[in-house]
């Protein structure tokens, strides 16, 4: 019994898929910027110290996963400038609310 045979995807089809890939990759990282400045948005403005912590933490997560992530997404000059420039906002907030690093 012969096995039917899969088409194999083209050089092109890869490299579409590896740019789809990409680009989804370096949308997570902005959107995880952002979701983190919302984060260190409300621990600024609540008067709740466990509540501020909760969100601080949170938002020290993502900056410590964008930071990882980031080498290893392909970023164009615009996103790579957005990522540098978020990253150094989120830092300079979380230090404002005593994280240090």
């Amino acid at each position: 019994m012969r096995g039917h045979a899969v088409a194999r995807p083209t050089v092109d089809e890869l490299l579409a898929s590896r740019e789809r890939m990409n680009r989804a990759s370096a949308e997570f990282l902005k959107l995880d910027l952002r979701t983190a400045l919302t984060f260190v948005n409300i621990a600024h403005q609540t008067g709740d110290q466990v509540r501020k912590r909760r969100n601080c933490v949170a938002a020290r997560r993502a900056y410590d996963t964008v930071l990882r992530l980031a080498d290893k997404v392909q970023l164009g000059v615009e996103d790579k400038r957005d990522v540098a420039q978020g990253l150094k906002r989120l830092r300079t907030e979380l230090e404002a609310l005593g994280e240090v690093f």
